[in-house]
């Protein structure tokens, strides 16, 4: 069985208006509660629709959400479902600061406060492929009552594999294959327990494995930082059963040409 985690995270800023895949990044507009969506792409069927909340240029965690989801082909909105989205806080955080993980287990805080304390999941069932109407509504606390809107373009197929579906025989770059591990690590310090199995290899072994598709290096949104040091926390209980791969966007550590394993 192999377990994929995508951390190619793009934030999405979506004003009502204006259709967008999941993940598409736009520009922030205004000061009221904003949507970053983690959520890679929706597809007929049921997704998980995960996604943080900013206010005011902030992250807004714990607060008691429910997304609304609204057919719009016609002129006026239906209403199809309304779902209570579940607050999931980061393992890797502490006092407010990230907790960075290094190779040989040891811990340390960044010096740096960070407002990504975790992300909202809830669960969406879509029929159909085109376009629907997501409505978010929060309430933090005593503060009153907030709500965004955006809206969103279903696949009729999944571009990434499905739960279920084969995965690829990916002939990963492993830490025998390079000279210096940062060639296929943007971790700082890069981590060599995670580049000691070729995915091809573990499928046809029938491991267990753990793909982390994530670039530390050049994460850009507050809430795709910490993968990889969630990921880390797993391998010292797992770490006999399961094979843990890290496999980075890029290929030679620069952003110019994506990685074989990932495009597969």
């Amino acid at each position: 069985m192999t377990f994929v985690v995508l951390a190619l995270v793009a934030v999405a800023w979506l004003a009502s208006t204006e259709p967008a895949t999941a993940a598409e990044p736009t520009a922030p507009t205004g000061a009221g509660l904003q949507p970053l969506i983690t959520t890679s792409e929706l597809v007929v069927g049921r997704n998980r629709f995960a996604f943080a909340l900013a206010r005011q240029g902030r992250l807004l965690a714990g607060a008691e959400v429910q997304v609304r989801l609204y057919d719009i082909r016609a002129d006026a909105a239906q209403l199809v479902a309304v779902t209570p989205a579940v607050y999931h806080r980061l393992e890797t955080i502490e006092q407010g600061r990230q907790v960075h993980i290094h190779p040989d287990g040891s811990q340390h805080l960044h010096g740096a406060a960070t407002d990504a304390q975790g992300i909202y999941v809830t669960q969406l069932t879509l029929e159909r492929p085109g376009p629907w109407g997501i409505e978010i509504v929060a309430r933090h606390g005593s503060d009153p009552v907030e709500a965004t809107r955006l809206s969103v373009t279903v696949l009729d197929a999944a571009r990434s594999p499905l739960p279920g579906t084969p995965a690829p025989r990916s002939r990963n770059l492993i830490a025998n294959d390079v000279a210096d591990l940062r060639l296929i690590d943007t971790s700082e310090p890069p981590d060599p327990r995670l580049h000691q199995t070729r995915i091809a290899d573990a499928i046809q072994q029938r491991r267990p494995l753990i793909i982390v598709f994530a670039t530390p290096k050049y994460c850009t949104s507050r809430v795709c930082g910490p993968v990889l040091d969630v990921v880390r926390t797993l391998i010292p209980t797992y770490g006999r059963q399961v094979a843990f791969v890290h496999q980075e966007i890029w290929q030679d550590g620069r952003m110019e040409t994506p990685a074989p394993a990932f495009t597969e």
